[in-house]
């Protein structure tokens, strides 16, 4: 039902309190037919976010289409911590959003921490959707933009005093237990990380810490104990301090880099 009446709204542009206000009223044969429309792609799992276009994140709404992942509340968490660093490190100044998507993380962190950041991924097509945020959100003075696989399109000698990354992290075994919303309707390219869920990660981590500045903060996202330890190992191998951090449902979910530079 709650989709139903989110879908009702989509469709007449009012808000959730104005439909049911209005339950009574008659509804066009247009409207109607786009209503049906609609309940039928969702009906075949297609995400309610990509049938309204919208979802709300870290308490602002957020343009989504099939080119983007839709937000998850547990990404917040990535972002309270980064707020929480640079509310007490006001030296901070250059950030990159690594693999931004819709740019949820990085556009949040513009806003409310009225920071400059660099937001990129690998998909044009995502950053498109990303800037119609920025715009959105107002922030788009302070953003950048950059179509980059990785650190491949990132200027050599950059250096950052915060990375945040929420790269793919599903493993083989995650794939096939996947909800078909998700599986059949998402990027795969945005959610498979190789078969044990942290392929991509060890190819950003090989490099992350030459575009960190001294003392800098790396905060990415991984998807449980498994992979929080395997991502700390390759942190503290390349010479990270390592705090994790867990979400709502007590799951390991943020990890929290903090960069020495000994040379």
């Amino acid at each position: 039902m709650t989709d139903v009446l989110s879908i009702i709204s989509f469709v007449c542009a009012t808000s959730k309190e104005q439909t049911l206000a209005s339950m009574t009223k008659e509804i066009d044969d247009t409207r109607f037919r786009d209503i049906e429309s609609c309940i039928d792609e969702r009906k075949r799992g297609k995400p309610l976010a990509y049938i309204t276009e919208k979802k709300e994140f870290y308490s602002q709404e957020f343009y989504v289409d099939g080119n983007v992942l839709v937000p998850r509340p547990e990404t917040e968490i990535l972002v309270e911590e980064a707020l929480s660093i640079l509310g007490q490190q006001k030296n901070i100044t250059g950030i990159l959003d690594m693999g931004t998507g819709s740019g949820a993380i990085g556009l949040t962190i513009a806003q409310r921490a009225e920071k400059r950041v660099v937001c990129a991924d690998v998909s044009w097509e995502a950053l498109v959707v990303a800037k119609k945020n920025a715009r959105m959100l107002g922030v788009l003075e302070r953003v950048s933009f950059l179509c980059s696989n990785l650190f491949g399109g990132v200027k050599e000698g950059t250096k950052f005093d915060m990375i945040l990354a929420n790269l793919p992290y599903i493993g083989s075994e995650e794939w096939d237990a996947l909800m078909p919303d998700v599986k059949n309707f998402e990027p795969r390219k945005a959610l498979y990380g190789g078969k044990d869920g942290v392929e991509i990660y060890r190819a950003f981590l090989q490099k992350a810490h030459l575009y960190l500045r001294n003392k800098g903060y790396l905060l990415c996202e991984i998807g449980g104990a498994r992979q929080a330890n395997l991502v700390k190992n390759i942190l503290e191998s390349a010479g990270f301090e390592v705090a994790i951090k867990n979400d709502y449902s007590g799951e390991e979910r943020v990890l929290i880099g903090s960069w020495i530079n000994l040379s």
